[in-house]
């Protein structure tokens, strides 16, 4: 009686993954073309101001703490590291 006990326990667990599964499948489609759409948002709405990158003058840090009016560090000069001994 316990076998039969587990195997429609597994029976009914293997069911309920079938139909999870299922329900993902078919969701893929609409899963690829929302992925698309974000896509093609991106691609022709993002990055057109090439001068807003760190790497140029004009790039603010919006989640700096510091305030704006300090002025930025200095560049380090004669500088040397050690390795340190264990």
């Amino acid at each position: 009686m316990e076998i039969v006990i587990l195997v429609l326990v597994a029976l009914i667990i293997l069911s309920l993954l079938f139909v999870l599964f299922k329900a993902f499948i078919l969701l893929l489609p609409a899963a690829v073309i929302a992925i698309l759409l974000i896509w093609l948002i991106y691609r022709f709405t993002g990055r057109k101001n090439k001068d807003n990158m760190p790497s140029s003058g004009n790039y603010h840090e919006w989640f700096n703490s510091s305030s704006s009016s300090s002025r930025p560090r200095k560049k380090a000069r004669n500088v040397t590291t050690k390795d340190i001994d264990k």
